[in-house]
């Protein structure tokens, strides 16, 4: 039994044995089609992942081609502008690219673009960057070294134009307005500082200690406001250049429970706006879907106008600074069809306004938007104050600018501006000599060259004329006196200021541009509460008292406040809502465009 138990089991094994012979060609071919699999498949992988790369006598022979034979017409039809002084800037790093890594858009390229596009879509002004060129040949971008290069030469020439243009102020907005006059020692202060040679020297260093991109942001302004901005000028005119957008039929009143057949014209533009969600009429094609209905034809449900739709239309006036009705009327029909474009536009025009502020606008500030008739006191970063304000007529139009708050004057007395007594004043004092006394007014006179007060009945009024006015007006301080109980000082050639004011009823108007330039304030004794926070020895309680007194008292600020006097009819708020107002001032018309519901004709 044990020889034929061994003997089996020998024969098994020569039996195994045999089995993995003739199986081991067949693996050895199997390792072998798998290895070279899996170095066919790194070999593709490599050849996917590898970038293309322009060698530096390519790059230079076509660089050297648009810088000096075809300078005229680069990508076939662009007359560079900067070419003096692109040619020796390209010979000087021997022909190779700026703005690509081979035949990829670097960083700054593309920040460039951005900066370019969201510049022009204004239309403000001609701005000489040829963009439709260049994005046309961006677009087109391949691994053709003639096109790539030539990108690269329109980028450098684009630059050129937009640094200096920013460099010389020239997109700055708001500016050289004579609402408000002030004596100029100068005329050549306007006149361009930056040449080709300076940018190219900050391009220069820039590339040598490899900060393009760093470069880029300080042309640029990085505010929170204006990046906010920049997303909803990209959406504009994504909606724009998608060409679906149609507008309402005027004219049209629409309120809920009607329905209509402007109704899903309607639905659609508030879903492109984002004031509906387009979820919220979802209901309508399950419904269709359920019962077969024409896609082609307005169902009855579809031409309802809602409650979702009336509270999305009330989400959109506020948005435009509208009474939130819910209900199309003739001043909600007109913003609603500004067209993508226009919205764009003024969007595009806004963004410039954010020029005029430096890049920290104070840990807190002051921060007034006339457009809005809004005034808000911002600490790291929150609003803790905010108020409404009355900002100048349009005949003297507030002026953008941004100073310190230094001094405050509590119980202030207001020596009346020549233009106003003359232009204003006298006429009152020729028919009602008494309102000189009701309203608080000293008249005062030079005599030998002395300030002399003069009894108001010792002058004849009607033989006072604007040419013979040799008088100054005073004010006194107190409830008559028409910058209330307080006003805030920053030193400024055009004498503006913030200031409290006798006839608070005003601040109950929805369009409140009717001071002569200065801004009134509603709430003036807490933005002075604010402002005087950590100044010892100035409670609120004190600050009350000196005003009740009458006692005016100018206080210097012991920490000097920013104070940012600016014009925004276009901003994103702070929950991310882009918000549209009114151009009150036809600011946005002077800019060459319009973007207000009086400048459109349906």
């Amino acid at each position: 039994m044990r020889r034929t138990s061994h003997s089996l089991q020998r024969a098994i094994e020569r039996e195994r044995l045999l089995k993995l012979k003739r199986r081991r060609p067949m693996m050895i071919t199997a390792m072998i089609a798998g290895a070279c699999f899996v170095l066919l498949f790194g070999a593709l992988s490599a050849s996917i992942n590898t970038k293309p790369v322009m060698p530096p006598s390519v790059a230079r022979e076509h660089m050297e081609r648009w810088l000096i034979e075809d300078a005229r017409r680069v990508a076939g039809e662009v007359r560079l502008k900067h070419i003096r002084a692109l040619e020796p800037f390209y010979l000087a790093r021997d022909y190779q690219p700026v703005w690509l890594d081979n035949y990829e858009l670097t960083p700054a390229a593309r920040e460039l673009i951005q900066a370019l596009k969201e510049t022009s879509a204004d239309d403000w002004q001609r701005y000489d960057y040829a963009l439709h060129v260049l994005l046309r040949e961006v677009h087109q971008l391949s691994n053709t070294p003639e096109r790539a290069t030539a990108i690269d030469v329109l980028l450098t020439d684009a630059w050129m134009t937009y640094t200096k243009q920013v460099l010389n102020q020239q997109l700055v907005p708001d500016t050289n307005e004579n609402d408000h006059p002030v004596r100029r020692v100068s005329s050549s202060d306007s006149d361009p500082r930056i040449t080709d040679e300076s940018v190219l020297n900050l391009l220069n260093d820039a590339l040598q200690q490899r900060e393009l991109p760093v470069l880029m942001e300080e042309l640029v302004p990085q505010h929170r406001g204006y990046m906010a901005l920049r997303k909803e000028l990209n959406r504009y005119l994504e909606l724009a250049n998608r060409g679906d957008w149609q507008p309402l039929p005027v004219p049209l009143e629409l309120q809920p429970g009607d329905r209509h057949p402007a109704v899903p014209v309607l639905r659609n533009m508030l879903v492109q706006y984002g004031d509906l969600e387009s979820s919220a009429f979802q209901w309508l094609i399950d419904s269709r879907s359920e019962t077969g209905s024409d896609a082609s034809t307005p169902a009855d449900e579809e031409l309802l106008f809602d409650e979702p739709l009336s509270r999305a239309l009330m989400h959109f006036q506020q948005r435009y600074g509208l009474e939130p009705s819910g209900r199309v009327d003739a001043e909600t029909l007109s913003w609603l069809n500004l067209t993508p474009y226009q919205v764009a536009q003024k969007i595009a025009l806004n963004m410039k306004r954010w020029r005029h502020l430096p890049a920290d606008l104070g840990q807190r500030h002051v921060m007034v938007n006339m457009a809005d008739y809004k005034l808000q006191y911002v600490e790291d970063g929150d609003v803790e104050l905010e108020m409404k304000v009355i900002i100048g007529k349009l005949s003297r139009r507030t002026p953008v600018m941004t100073h310190r708050i230094s001094q405050m004057e509590l119980a202030p007395t207001w020596v009346v501006p020549y233009r106003i007594a003359t232009q204003y004043l006298l006429p009152k004092f020729r028919r009602k000599p008494e309102y000189i006394r009701d309203k608080g007014f000293q008249i005062v006179e030079r005599v030998d060259g002395q300030d002399q007060f003069v009894n108001p009945d010792d002058i004849d009024w009607h033989q006072v004329s604007r040419r013979n006015f040799p008088y100054r007006i005073i004010q006194k301080a107190g409830g008559a006196n028409a910058l209330g109980s307080v006003k805030f000082l920053f030193p400024n050639p055009q004498s503006i200021y913030l200031h409290d004011t006798s006839q608070p009823e005003l601040f109950s108007l929805d369009g409140r541009a009717l001071s002569s330039g200065c801004v009134r304030v509603e709430k003036p004794m807490e933005l002075a509460e604010v402002l005087l926070k950590g100044q010892l020895g100035w409670s609120r309680q004190r600050v009350e008292e000196t005003i009740a007194q009458n006692r005016t008292t100018r206080l210097r600020l012991s920490n000097p406040v920013p104070v940012h006097l600016m014009y925004w009819t276009a901003w994103v708020n702070q929950d991310g809502q882009l918000q549209i107002r009114d151009d009150v001032y036809r600011r946005d018309i002077i800019a060459g465009i319009a973007t207000g519901p009086r400048d459109i004709s349906f």
